[in-house]
């Protein structure tokens, strides 16, 4: 079933906008995560209005940036390829925080197998 094409102009009906803008995010979302997938590259898309309060979602995005930054890191240090005079105070105590964390996910991981393995 073929869709109908869609004049490109304003759509004055708020909540049909706002329905158009969601299902548009969303398609585009899917094929910034789609160019991911097919050539192993990182991609970023930023999709911006104040019209549909899309700021909690740049906050989650800006996060997720933010940990795959500070995992990269991580684990260039583990290989000697990350110099750490190059970071800043701020970038270390995040990167120490981090450690820190997967430390302790590591551990309590190792705990619930190990009292799984005693059963």
């Amino acid at each position: 079933m073929s869709r109908k094409k869609m004049k490109l102009a304003y759509i004055t009906n708020d909540s049909k906008r706002k329905t158009t803008y969601k299902k548009s995010t969303k398609g585009l979302v899917k094929k910034v995560h789609e160019l991911t997938t097919l050539w192993g590259i990182e991609t970023c898309a930023i999709i911006h209005s104040p019209d549909f309060d899309s700021q909690p979602e740049l906050r989650k995005l800006r996060k997720e940036n933010r940990q795959t930054e500070l995992k990269k890191v991580m684990f260039q240090s583990l290989s000697g390829k990350v110099i750490f005079q190059s970071l800043n105070a701020m970038d270390l105590n995040e990167v120490g925080l981090f450690v820190k964390q997967n430390l302790k996910d590591i551990n309590d991981r190792v705990r619930v197998l190990t009292k799984a393995s005693h059963f």
